[in-house]
């Protein structure tokens, strides 16, 4: 058990290494100043690695893609990563609070994590058993930036990728040495720790950090705590070849208090959970080799006597060429072993195996017209084989205008706990499908303003839903029945006012025609951001209409707008003080939760609430 003592054993190891390097780096003659890549504001040419696997403009890429930067994680206040992504176009978090769950969905697709792919630095983070994903355990502490591709995008991610992707990419310290150590207290007794280190010691690189957060919760049996490591180590073999490990383990129980229909008392879940890879990667002039293999594990129990281990093991190699002029193609396979075992009912232990290649190709044509193609070759052990199509264009009608558009496939794997574990299982379940059509644009106004938008329809078919079973035993059974046709348009507007002042609006809006329950028909996201020398303040609001708790526009949930702040002072180059104050206006709004069995309904979220921190760095 990384319990409390645990815990406080490794913070104080830590601490003793931190103020080690700290000593050391201020004995250090040499002070190198390194540029500062990370701009105060959004760069106009922003460079993205999840669309294609490669490091492309933003401008180049044809699916649509969101980025959370260096400054969006200076100016929102969040609990974990992906509570970041609420303020995106495009996506919404189902949460029942400000801790514990943050399940993501883009384009109305999500299904607790099911139907989209979470990755850390490219490698994926699922249970074994659940295919779902524990997301109050991908903490803030070492966050560099998160790219999100909206859109199904299985040709390179696989299974999960129905809906899109979700990609954490984590920091590396930028100078000699970097510590900094951050805490906080606020409403409803949250408190929040946090210890980092990094170094760069010629060819070997490392970053640590310890988390831990707690809260009462804004209602009665409502409390949070959680204990997070992360470690990276970066070795240096070559000028072009590089070595990387890293892993992390998260320690948490949520007490979740229930929807507003049926409240719950002493309900909890205890997650341990914890993740390594190692990667090697080369470069040349016009060829790249990468290759990944990684772990997941996990340990969980709940108060209603759930009892579960599981793991993920897999891996995915790459190569990329450009010898062909104004070509790039990418060659790739990846596999991974899917298990775990119950230690009550349902008693046993379960597994299955996927595996693929695919191949995803960009041409440039005319300097102007970028046409790509991609095809993805899936084999699982349990349902056989499925093959998954992209057909994309990027036309480019000027330096700052762009067209964008899209054809392609996704799937999502039937899960062991659909296949087997429950009664309600079926093993003649085959892969859930969607097809998606998009067209979007970019166009830079001036040298200040950049708008961007998108269009698009997505056809899903053959949704694993719970039916009543033809021939019982069992009543209900898992089966491939569900349709959806989703339609939808997103805008974002940006405006670099001055150097230090900018501004973000972002448009989301959504036909998923009968399938209306939890999904907001529109959302509009804004904010306004002023860095000087001394102080750092922020404004986000969000505007959420046309929700219902019920399909076919049934149960009508009030419109909400909620107005956040932030503001950091600069005491001197070693002190920031910072504040929080999240639903300003002190809004009673709710939101409906998407959860299996009695955990789905509605929910009251905290109205509000402030936190006042502290950070000391080097």
């Amino acid at each position: 058990m990384f319990g409390k003592k645990v815990f406080c054993f490794l913070f104080f190891i830590m601490f003793v290494v931190f103020i080690g390097g700290f000593v050391y780096a201020q004995k250090d003659k040499e002070k190198q100043k390194k540029k500062d890549t990370e701009s105060i504001i959004h760069p106009h040419v922003e460079i993205v690695v999840t669309a294609t696997m490669t490091p492309k403009a933003v401008k180049d890429c044809s699916a649509s893609v969101s980025v959370v930067s260096a400054d969006d994680l200076k100016a929102l206040a969040a609990s974990n990563a992906l509570n970041l992504l609420n303020n995106q176009p495009g996506i919404f978090i189902h949460r029942t609070g400000d801790f514990g769950r943050a399940d993501v969905e883009i384009r109305g697709i999500g299904q607790q994590g099911r139907r989209i792919a979470i990755l850390v630095d490219g490698r994926p983070e699922k249970m074994g058993l659940f295919g779902c994903a524990v997301t109050h355990t991908f903490s803030l502490d070492n966050v560099k930036r998160i790219e999100v591709v909206r859109g199904p995008s299985s040709v390179l991610y696989g299974s999960e990728a129905l809906g899109g992707v979700v990609n954490i990419l984590t920091r590396m310290p930028s100078k000699k040495f970097e510590t900094d150590f951050s805490m906080s207290y606020g409403s409803f007794d949250t408190q929040w720790y946090n210890l980092r280190h990094g170094g760069n010691l010629n060819k070997f690189h490392y970053y640590l950090t310890l988390d831990r957060r707690s809260s009462d919760g804004h209602r009665e049996n409502s409390s949070y705590s959680g204990n997070a490591f992360t470690g990276k180590v970066i070795y240096d073999l070559s000028e072009r070849f590089q070595a990387s490990f890293q892993g992390k383990y998260f320690d948490g129980k949520k007490h979740e208090a229930g929807s507003i229909d049926v409240p719950l008392t002493d309900f909890w879940n205890d997650y341990q959970r914890g993740a390594v890879d190692f990667s090697l990667s080369g470069k040349g002039d016009q060829d790249e080799v990468f290759l990944k293999f990684y772990r997941n594990f996990g340990h969980h129990r709940f108060s209603d006597g759930w009892h579960s281990r599981d793991y993920i093991s897999g891996g995915v190699v790459r190569y990329t060429t450009r010898k062909i002029a104004n070509n790039e193609m990418t060659i790739g396979a990846d596999f991974r072993i899917l298990g775990g075992k119950s230690y009550n009912s349902p008693e046993g232990e379960w597994d299955k195996n996927e595996a693929a290649v695919f191949i995803q190709d960009e041409q440039v044509l005319w300097k102007k017209l970028i046409l790509s193609f991609g095809i993805r070759l899936h084999r699982d052990s349990l349902y056989g084989s499925e093959t998954c199509p992209h057909v994309g264009f990027v036309y480019q009608l000027g330096e700052k205008s762009s067209l964008r558009g899209a054809v392609n496939k996704g799937f999502r794997s039937p899960q062991l706990n659909e296949l087997y574990m429950f009664p309600a299982a079926n093993p003649e379940l085959k892969p859930e499908r969607v097809w998606n059509y998009e067209i979007g644009f970019m166009q830079r106004i001036g040298s200040w303003i950049t708008l961007d938008g998108a269009f698009y329809q997505m056809k899903g078919s053959d949704l694993i839903e719970t039916q009543p079973n033809v021939s019982p035993p069992p009543k209900f059974k898992f089966i491939n029945t569900g349709e959806f046709t989703f339609k939808g348009a997103e805008f974002s507007l940006r405006a670099d006012f001055t150097q230090n002042f900018s501004g973000l609006l972002y448009y989301t809006y959504l036909d998923p025609g009968e399938k209306t329950r939890g999904r907001p028909g529109q959302k509009l996201d804004f904010s306004l951001r002023l860095r000087e020398k001394s102080f750092y303040v922020s404004l986000q609001a969000q505007y959420v209409t046309d929700y219902f708790a019920g399909d076919f526009s049934s149960n009508h949930l009030p419109s909400y707008l909620l107005l956040n702040s932030r503001l950091m002072v600069n005491i001197s180059p070693a002190l920031e003080l910072f504040l929080d104050i999240n639903n300003i206006f002190n809004k009673d709004y709710r939101i409906y939760v998407d959860l299996p069995g009695i955990e789905a309904g509605i929910y009251p979220m905290p109205g509000r609430n402030l936190n006042l921190g502290i950070r000391i760095k080097q």
